[in-house]
């Protein structure tokens, strides 16, 4: 997963990656943030999971620019590409028979989805259900490379929070 164009349009933001484990965010990462608006603030993040990519118990903090330098024994941190409004990302659609044809990418746009992450590998999940609470919008496609184009919506970012968590 990688930020498509625009990198002149965000910057790098450094993070607290918690101890734990071992490089725990790989470059190219979606990552998250879970502290609760009303809890001890840590200001740490983690790696999206399956399914993530909602307004519900996380906030977007971007994909990661660098691997982090966590270790089992001691916090590290990790840079990722500040998830500003508007900024486009590009990722495989989980089926790539389903963005073949720019007439399968017209009709995706403007669909609200989730992430996807089966062995390793993100992708946008392109048939998840539409629904209000997802944050990733589809906005077009790289048929040739059965890639989906999309932007992430704002009220999942840290840079907006306006949903509680």
């Amino acid at each position: 997963m990688s930020v498509s164009k625009g990198f002149s349009q965000t910057w790098r933001a450094q993070w607290v990656v918690v101890s734990g484990g071992a490089a725990t965010i790989a470059q190219g990462t979606p990552t998250k943030q879970t502290t609760a608006d009303a809890a001890t603030w840590t200001g740490a993040i983690l790696p999206i999971v399956d399914t993530d990519g909602t307004v519900t118990a996380m906030r977007f903090t971007g994909v990661s620019a660098t691997t982090s330098n966590d270790t089992s024994a001691a916090d590290g941190v990790v840079d990722t590409f500040f998830p500003v409004a508007g900024l486009q990302y590009r990722a495989a659609a989980l089926t790539a028979a389903t963005v073949d044809t720019q007439t399968e990418v017209n009709a995706l746009m403007g669909k609200k989805v989730v992430f996807d992450l089966t062995s390793n590998v993100w992708t946008v999940d392109i048939a998840a259900a539409d629904a209000l609470v997802n944050c990733v919008v589809i906005v077009g496609g790289n048929v040739p490379n059965n890639e989906v184009l999309f932007v992430y919506s704002q009220k999942g970012t840290v840079g907006d929070s306006s949903t509680a968590i």
